[in-house]
């Protein structure tokens, strides 16, 4: 049940972090094929490259805050509940997903500024690219390219 309502307030976080932006388009527009596009056929509208190269930073900046804190509010639980099961003698469970692990390593020692530039950068070397929802640049274009980079 604790972890339904912490679930539920982190993509409320999420949510709200981005309401300055423009409403994203319909989620006809996106191409439903492309798991990059629109991953498992996602019916929730996605904010899109075109919202991003027309939000200003300090949005973008409050975009990234929002993800940068739910991952911060899972790896603390994730921790506390480690730590319970440490204490009572059972195999600990870690819960955090791919992504917020991802995140925590790529972006360990980068500036939110820098992951705007990251994005910025990518989003203007493909404009045909810009209907491609921002989290999945995010991961398949920034964070997957830094992990696999720190593992050589």
């Amino acid at each position: 049940m604790k972890k339904s309502l912490l679930r539920l307030g982190l993509a409320l976080v999420l949510a709200l972090t981005c309401a300055a932006a423009q409403a994203a388009p319909a989620a006809s527009d996106n191409l439903v094929g492309d798991p990059a596009m629109n991953p498992a056929g996602n019916p929730v509208d996605q904010f899109t490259g075109e919202i991003w190269v027309n939000t200003t930073e300090s949005d973008k900046a409050a975009y990234l805050f929002g993800i940068d804190s739910a991952v911060t509010v899972e790896y603390f639980v994730n921790s506390k509940m480690t730590a319970n099961a440490a204490k009572a003698g059972k195999k600990p469970v870690y819960t955090l997903s791919p992504f917020e692990k991802g995140w925590m390593e790529a972006f360990s020692n980068v500036s939110r500024s820098d992951i705007i530039k990251m994005v910025d950068e990518w989003y203007a070397a493909h404009p045909k690219d810009l209907q491609r929802p921002v989290m999945s640049v995010i991961w398949y274009e920034v964070i997957t390219p830094r992990l696999a980079a720190s593992t050589k």
